[in-house]
């Protein structure tokens, strides 16, 4: 087993601290889901797996973490993604511990920041039909809730994830707050749109001299796709506007030197974005 691959199986339950200028921010683990290369359809055999064992991972063993990341201000507990719930468990399911490990519990986040509904984000929401974040407000961005709220614009395997949005939305339903790009939510965090994996699919830039960028599903393996963007993910809404953002993503954070955040980036989650000449790459970042 490689490094990366080991340090996503061992990050279920865990909270480390990400240094900004702004608000307190903290990846949490929630855990990590194993999957088949299937689900890379563009990746060509050979060069990936030579960047992944560069990077410590091995696609015949592959796996992804699941993170969530959470934001203190003095009066607010912003909670970024909910996880993958109670489905998948024992590798997923492990956010409540992380929460736990950095000294609070569901009942003391205030808001709930969705980059996007699939279900290893939104699942973790509710259980049974019920609110698991009793006193939370449930910040989705307007698109977000448009397009979960019109089946006829799914494909077969957005209509999987359906009922996690569904029952996100109708559980939360009283305590709803839609979103835009662009917008401040809190002291130092502003949505920031990045369409494609889902067509209301946001992320939230943290801080201000010294930001993190929480990119969501924007990429999902950096090991390959910060060298290979064009190499999407099946559960892609729209692959083309995907890849799109990907680009767009990459060449925005080296030229601004802003760390990138992810739920499925190795855990803690963060990487500095770095570019010589024609040559991509990245550093993981651990405080």
């Amino acid at each position: 087993m490689g490094e990366t691959t080991r340090r996503i199986r061992d990050a279920g339950g865990r909270a480390e601290i990400i240094t900004t200028d702004g608000p307190k921010l903290l990846a949490l683990g929630d855990g990590y889901l194993d999957l088949d290369l299937s689900r890379f359809p563009d990746v060509v055999r050979g060069v990936g797996d030579e960047l992944a064992i560069a990077d410590g991972q091995d696609l015949n063993d592959l796996c992804l973490s699941v993170n969530a990341f959470l934001v203190e201000t003095p009066d607010r507990l912003c909670l970024i993604d909910a996880g993958d719930g109670a489905r998948r468990a024992p590798s997923l399911g492990h956010l409540e511990k992380a929460l736990k490990s950095a000294g609070y519990d569901r009942a003391d986040i205030t808001d709930l920041f969705m980059t996007h509904l699939h279900g290893d984000h939104a699942a973790g929401l509710v259980q049974d039909g019920a609110r698991l974040f009793e006193n939370a407000q449930l910040f989705v961005s307007e698109e977000e809730n448009r397009y979960w709220n019109a089946p006829e614009e799914h494909d077969a395997i957005q209509a999987t994830q359906a009922p996690f949005a569904l029952a996100a939305l109708e559980a939360y339903r009283e305590r709803i707050t839609l979103i835009k790009p662009g917008q401040n939510l809190v002291e130092g965090v502003e949505a920031v749109g990045l369409p494609g994996h889902t067509p209301g699919q946001v992320g939230f830039r943290i801080g201000n001299e010294l930001p993190v960028l929480v990119s969501a599903d924007a990429i999902h393996l950096p090991a390959l796709q910060i060298k290979h963007p064009e190499w999407g993910f099946l559960f892609d809404a729209d692959r083309s506007k995907a890849l799109e953002t990907r680009l767009g993503l990459l060449d925005a954070v080296v030229e601004t030197n802003i760390r990138l955040a992810g739920a499925h980036i190795p855990f803690p989650g963060v990487i500095k974005v770095v570019r010589n000449n024609e040559n991509i790459g990245y550093e993981t970042i651990r405080d």
